[in-house]
């Protein structure tokens, strides 16, 4: 597997994801919730209840999937070492979790339905959302609707009025993060046959069909798929769309994924014929935090430690 050297984030990243995490940081209310996420320990507690109650891969206990997160780790150029767990789910997927400190998770089911290859795929999307720092909106996506009601009772309704607002502006920006994701996973495994046979399963292949599913009917309807157009994504669409918040949106993502292949912008970060081939100019790793004066890293907007917004 080719190893990506300096791979910048910037590389693969979608427009569309960089589009609504722009709207997304612009939407009221997001420095309190941000506030709130932190005052109330909410990542500690996911940390707590995964780590708690499912097995850590190490190399000794599953040298197998241990090697092909180091892989993954490796070609995608994390210079972090996240935790890898297993979690027993009957749900195909990966999730990470933990901002400073990530832990990546993978189902039990995944493991018994991807390939070793498809397993590179599914681990090289959780190390893209790494990289590009998705974490932080994803846990706060995922406690929202908690927050949004200690909120409104204490601001007498006032905040699960906002909270409906971020709930929109979160969900369409987790739609579009999955674009990034895809395409860190795709360039985790470098095949799109492997990608595609991932997405495939995603969108619910049964396992009796694995091995006599033809891909070309998946990449048809997916190029064939006519997605929203995101200047007319208004508001009404982006309601609809929440009503329908735990679709995988596998077919659409294969769309994207696609035409970024066509495009030959993934073979040119493949071979490196990009203006990232060369490290970033140095720059400072940390900054103070005016709030509480702690260290944090330079690229999060919101301090990690007290939730205050950085500059």
């Amino acid at each position: 597997m080719k190893r990506i050297l300096n791979l910048d984030p910037r590389e693969y990243e979608h427009p569309f994801d960089k589009k609504a995490l722009d709207a997304l940081q612009g939407t009221k209310g997001l420095d309190t919730l941000v506030k709130k996420f932190y005052e109330y320990g909410v990542e500690k507690i996911f940390n707590i209840q995964l780590t708690s109650s499912n097995l850590r891969v190490t190399q000794s206990s599953f040298p197998d999937l241990y090697n092909l997160f180091e892989e993954a780790r490796q070609v995608l150029n994390l210079p972090i070492i996240p935790t890898l767990y297993l979690i027993r789910s009957d749900a195909l997927q990966g999730f990470t979790t933990g901002v400073d400190n990530p832990i990546i998770a993978l189902s039990s089911a995944a493991v018994d339905s991807y390939t070793d290859e498809e397993l590179l795929f599914i681990i090289g999307r959780e190390m893209g959302h790494i990289k590009s720092q998705h974490v932080l909106y994803y846990e706060i996506g995922t406690i929202l609707p908690l927050l949004s009601e200690i909120l409104g009772a204490m601001t007498l309704g006032i905040g699960s009025i906002v909270s409906m607002g971020l709930q929109i502006a979160l969900l369409h920006w987790q739609q579009m993060s999955e674009y990034t994701a895809d395409r860190a996973g795709l360039l985790a495994c470098q095949d799109a046959t492997v990608a595609t046979s991932a997405l495939a399963k995603i969108a619910g292949l049964p396992d009796k069909y694995f091995d006599s599913f033809n891909q070309d009917d998946f990449v048809n309807q997916a190029r064939e798929f006519q997605g929203y157009d995101e200047g007319n994504y208004n508001k009404v669409i982006k309601y609809m769309s929440l009503m329908f918040g735990e679709q995988n949106w596998s077919v659409g993502r294969g769309n994207e994924l696609y035409k970024w292949i066509d495009s030959g912008r993934y073979k040119m970060v493949l071979d490196r014929k990009t203006d990232f081939s060369k490290p970033p100019p140095l720059k400072p790793a940390l900054k103070f935090c005016p709030k509480c004066r702690l260290r944090v890293p330079l690229s999060l907007p919101f301090c990690n430690n007290c939730g205050q917004r950085l500059l």
